[in-house]
């Protein structure tokens, strides 16, 4: 609900398509930005986008230009996640069962592995238990 006041005029939040209309101009170009800034996108990204919700489009944009912006490309973010994760080395496969993950798959299992890793540090020793008499 934009407003309850009576009398005052409703404001409606512009919709997705208008605000892939008002920022791209259309779908098509949003998602060419998308596929632009993913960088070696595998084959069959962008007809595979093309069939996706403007609103998932749009949260897909977001999510890729944090991850550009972070950590400069996909190959990035994975390191990042394998030497938090794993300090002594990855096992074999981690790294190929990362690669097929989107953006903001990527971007979320970054977030997990941080804060797995600050958990850990934090970890307070157990008390002993008291001894019964």
């Amino acid at each position: 609900m934009g407003n309850s006041k009576k009398g005052t005029k409703q404001v409606q939040p512009p919709t997705p398509k208008a605000q892939v209309a008002k920022a791209f101009g259309n779908k098509g170009d949003l998602v060419d930005a998308i596929v632009k800034l993913i960088g070696d996108a595998p084959d069959g990204t962008r007809s595979a986008l093309m069939q996706v919700s403007n609103s998932r489009l749009l949260s897909h944009h977001h999510n890729t230009q944090r991850m550009a912006k972070q950590f400069g490309t996909r190959d990035g973010v994975i390191t990042s996640i394998l030497t938090i994760k794993y300090p002594k080395g990855a096992p074999e496969g981690e790294r190929a069962k990362l690669e097929v993950f989107s953006p903001w798959r990527l971007m979320d299992a970054h977030r997990q592995a941080t804060d797995g890793a600050a958990r850990a540090a934090k970890v307070k020793p157990k008390k002993p238990a008291k001894k019964a008499k």
